[in-house]
């Protein structure tokens, strides 16, 4: 039997399954605040309330967790991002400019602050291979989700782009002082009025 594969019977148990998820959890939370450079067994380990034996139990190591954490939080944003397009592709009606703005902001932007922290560790997120590989690999749902929004209101961009307007907007807004969700609307209002199919 390879570690591998003993790993993940260990993990089997549903007392097990809890204790590694909450090990995952703790680390997501960690990148999410604070980056992935400050994700440590330690550290980990004091977050999920566990021993620090707990947190190289379940993993193959450092970037194993790494890995998964990224997962989860790449997950959060697409399951996010999901909803939305649920919600607009349920309405029975065509919702005015500012609506459809507002359900791009929801679909693509945390709920609300700090986004300072939200972009830090987005960035930082590139100088971990196991974080940065996660956020590449989950992409494809996040993306979609988008996707089902723009079409469903008839703009001809790519998710691709729209995220892009967003996270340059919040960026801007964050670097200059100023309000990131009225950047973003003004930034995505322009494109969205260029952008008709």
């Amino acid at each position: 039997m390879d570690v591998t594969s003993d790993r993940r019977e260990k993990a089997s148990t549903a007392k097990g399954e809890a204790r590694k998820q909450a090990i995952i959890d703790a680390a997501a939370a960690i990148i999410r605040e604070s980056g992935p450079k400050e994700v440590t067994h330690r550290a980990v380990a004091q977050r999920a309330g566990c021993s620090l034996s707990a947190t190289t139990y379940y993993f193959d190591g450092l970037d194993d967790l790494l890995h998964q954490a990224g997962t989860l939080n790449i997950s959060l944003w697409a399951a996010r991002a999901e909803r939305v397009a649920d919600a607009v592709e349920a309405l029975e009606h065509r919702p005015d400019p500012d609506e459809r703005i507002e359900y791009l902001l929801r679909a693509t932007l945390p709920k609300s602050g700090p986004y300072l922290g939200h972009y830090l560790q987005l960035i930082s997120a590139g100088a971990s291979a196991p974080v940065g590989s996660a956020y590449r690999e989950g992409r494809q749902r996040l993306n979609a989700a988008i996707s089902r929004i723009a079409e469903s209101f008839s703009l001809r961009y790519s998710a691709e782009i729209i995220i892009a307007v967003v996270d340059g907007a919040a960026v801007t807004a964050l670097s200059e002082c100023r309000d990131v969700r009225e950047t973003a609307a003004a930034l995505v209002r322009a494109l969205a009025e260029t952008g008709r199919k």
